[in-house]
């Protein structure tokens, strides 16, 4: 989605985070994937760790947690996951319960503990002093930075952000579960609803857990399924 770091914070900002750049329209934004391109960036530019851990802080609730993490196994680089799994793991502190935990369970620790940051990994001294003044948490993920502070007056509030993307209240409404996933899925996954075997596999959940998850979404009108035409199977799209 992101293929430069000035669109990435273009992103970011459309979405109330406190950046140096006009806000604009960035259309129908995969939030599970930009939290993808955000790790891979992460490591250039310290602001955008703490400003995409501010945000996650606050509003968590919107990620979908099914699809996040198939798409850390199927489209995340190994060496970005550690980068994603502090930043979600520092998101979520102060939080009952953990919400991104299930997620972070799922990512392993970088293998050679180093900086996060680019900055501090060019030269054997910025490299020490980042090591002695790591936080625990970072070095629980193998990857040096002091700790932070969530910049709480450095993002926008909720309803400034709602009124700009309205499906980020069914998101916040459904607080992560498989129902965020099967939508988001439905909304950025190509072919996703072709058949209930599919979204099952993009979603993140069993086939059983996402024929629930359907029935619930159908009965309150957010998606209509049908048997397609000529085949045993059930295609699936968004209302």
């Amino acid at each position: 989605m992101n293929d430069t770091l000035d669109s990435l914070i273009s992103t970011w900002a459309s979405l109330g985070a406190g950046f140096d750049a006009e806000p604009e329209d960035a259309g129908d934004i995969d939030l599970e994937r930009l939290l993808l391109d955000t790790a891979r960036f992460i490591p250039r530019m310290a602001r955008l760790f703490i400003m995409a851990a501010t945000w996650l802080h606050a509003y968590g609730d919107t990620i979908a947690m099914h699809r996040l993490r198939r798409l850390i196994d199927d489209e995340l680089e190994p060496e970005c996951r550690p980068v994603l799994g502090l930043l979600l793991d520092t998101a979520q502190q102060g939080t009952h319960p953990r919400e991104f935990e299930a997620v972070v369970r799922h990512i392993l620790p970088e293998p050679s503990p180093k900086p996060l940051f680019e900055s501090a990994r060019r030269s054997v001294k910025l490299s020490e002093i980042a090591r002695r003044r790591a936080s625990a948490l970072s070095r629980k993920w193998g990857l040096w930075m002091q700790p932070i502070e969530f910049k709480d007056d450095a993002i926008r509030p909720a309803s400034w952000m709602m009124a700009r993307y309205p499906a980020l209240r069914t998101r916040a409404d459904f607080r992560g579960d498989l129902r965020a996933s099967v939508m988001a899925s439905l909304r950025h996954d190509v072919n996703a609803g072709q058949s209930e075997s599919r979204l099952a596999a993009l979603a993140g959940g069993s086939r059983s857990q996402v024929r629930n998850a359907l029935r619930n979404l159908e009965m309150t009108g957010r998606v209509v399924s049908h048997r397609a035409e000529g085949a045993n199977r059930r295609e699936v799209t968004l209302t």
